[in-house]
């Protein structure tokens, strides 16, 4: 029990601490950890379940967690098993993992990022080995969120998050941290303090104050897991029939600067981009603009189906889209695209009702449903069709039964009317309210970057009045106008 007095005493000091200034916080949480560690790396601590009791998850988060990594290194060595079976659900630590997640400190565990994520993604391991996925989906999540609300620093977390909503097919818990802007990625210890000595503990207008590359809550990144993660939540937002953002989470990927190659993600992206597109805009979309013309052309060349497809799409053609979706079927399949490929017969039925409007006032269900469909789909599937386009505000208009019972539905097209064009309206203006509120996020995210990299107008005056900008005529004549191409031309090398 000498292991178990030394972290009550640490806590008990903790907790005194949290009266004091945030320097004296800092100084007394950063040599509990480094105490913590070193008793923890030479001690050993039977596997009594009791221990727990004598510390709280939220006020003792740190001893908590450390005593949890004992626990658990002790099981893996008895076991000489990375995820023993006491660790999968509903195995004896699941539940103190568990209740850890749901309650830890977000400030204590600043100072112990290593393993605070190191317990989470064993718990997500832990999930996945009892094929119980959905059990760390919403644990991981609600972890994230407590550490750090805005999300707005990738962590290695971040991919781990949408990887086990695939799995567990729980795509709507992904959308509370899908849904917020990624901003920063961890920067070193030297940015994140170089404004002034703010301490990880102390409040921060930005959590890229305290997520850093030493900080230990993220792994090192690459280039890949940001191209993964919007892969993913590409994915998660197509599976939840979320066309637009969808498309723009494959667009952030495809947009990733290459020079002479692209990764196999990019293109996997791609494909999806296009189906994405026929589903929600009816069209080959145009590509971002911010793509080189040469990448486009590689796109195209590795995703000559899809393409084929889109252009077919476009011609409206439906027999011809039947035979290009026929005809390539083993490739939609290989690539797994066959769920989105399934619904571009649909996609083409909506798009092709919804643009009847730009020649008719009004129109028969039979003679939409023969120009909808060659092959005659019933009129009941396509007034089904229809009346959901109205429902859904897709299109303005409404359904009209003949006295004669043996005629068929009439679909007329409205002039909006004034409640209908209040109601959009008001849907616009809050619409507008959300996007400056993003803006507005986004600019302060942009504040914090710029403060970090030195580009703060403080800086920027400091230079001028010390005179550090030379002259262009004091320019190196030997250095011409694409000097500093170089530098960007390698980092984008390291990406391609």
């Amino acid at each position: 029990m000498d292991i178990v007095e030394g972290l009550l005493t640490k806590s008990a000091q903790l907790r005194e601490a949290a009266r004091l200034s945030d320097e004296g916080y800092d100084r007394q949480i950063r040599a509990n950890v480094t105490s913590l560690r070193h008793v923890m790396s030479r001690g050993s601590l039977s596997s009594n379940d009791s221990l727990f009791d004598h510390f709280d998850p939220g006020a003792d988060s740190l001893a908590y967690l450390f005593l949890l990594h004992a626990q658990i290194h002790a099981l893996q060595e008895a076991s000489c098993e990375t995820v023993p079976a006491g660790l999968l659900p509903p195995g004896r630590l699941w539940s103190r993992m568990v209740s850890y997640l749901k309650a830890f400190d977000p400030v204590q565990v600043r100072y112990a990022g290593q393993e605070w994520r190191q317990l989470v993604e064993l718990v997500g391991q832990a999930a996945q080995m009892a094929s119980k996925p959905i059990l760390a989906v919403r644990l991981v999540r609600d972890a994230m969120l407590r550490l750090d609300p805005s999300c707005a620093v990738f962590t290695s977390t971040h991919l781990l998050l949408v990887q086990l909503c695939l799995r567990a097919r729980a795509y709507a818990y992904a959308l509370p941290v899908l849904n917020k802007f990624v901003c920063h990625f961890p920067t070193s210890t030297s940015h994140a303090t170089s404004r002034s000595s703010v301490v990880p503990c102390a409040t921060h207008d930005s959590s890229l104050s305290f997520i850093t590359e030493a900080s230990g809550l993220s792994s090192n990144l690459t280039y890949k897991d940001y191209l993964r993660y919007f892969l993913y939540g590409g994915m998660v937002y197509s599976a939840l029939k979320k066309w637009c953002k969808a498309a723009h989470f494959f667009g952030v990927v495809i947009s990733m600067p290459a020079t002479g190659s692209i990764s196999m993600i990019m293109v996997e992206a791609y494909k999806k981009w296009v189906l994405v597109g026929l589903l929600d805009k009816g069209k080959l979309c145009s590509h971002p603009s911010m793509i080189a013309s040469n990448v486009v052309k590689i796109y195209q060349s590795l995703a000559k189906p899809y393409v084929n497809l889109a252009q077919t799409f476009e011609r409206g053609d439906r027999k011809a889209l039947e035979a290009e979706i026929d005809a390539a079927r083993d490739i939609w399949c290989a690539d797994n695209n066959m769920g989105l490929v399934s619904q571009v017969m649909n996609a083409y039925s909506k798009h092709t009702i919804i643009g009847v409007k730009k020649t008719f006032a009004a129109l028969t269900v039979t003679a939409i449903a023969e120009q909808a469909s060659p092959a005659h789909t019933s009129d009941e599937a396509t007034e089904s069709i229809i009346a959901s386009l109205i429902m859904s505000g897709a299109m303005e208009a409404t359904l009209v039964q003949l006295p004669n019972r043996n005629s068929s539905t009439m679909l007329r097209f409205l002039a909006t009317p004034s409640f209908r064009q209040l109601s959009r309206e008001s849907r616009v203006q809050t619409r507008l309210m959300q996007e400056r509120h993003s803006l507005e996020a986004l600019v302060d995210s942009l504040d914090e970057s710029n403060r970090h990299m030195g580009l703060s107008d403080e800086f920027v005056d400091s230079i001028q009045k010390g005179q550090a900008w030379a002259r262009m005529s004091d320019v190196n004549p030997g250095m011409g106008e694409d000097a500093g191409l170089e530098i960007d031309e390698d980092l984008m090398g390291e990406v391609s």
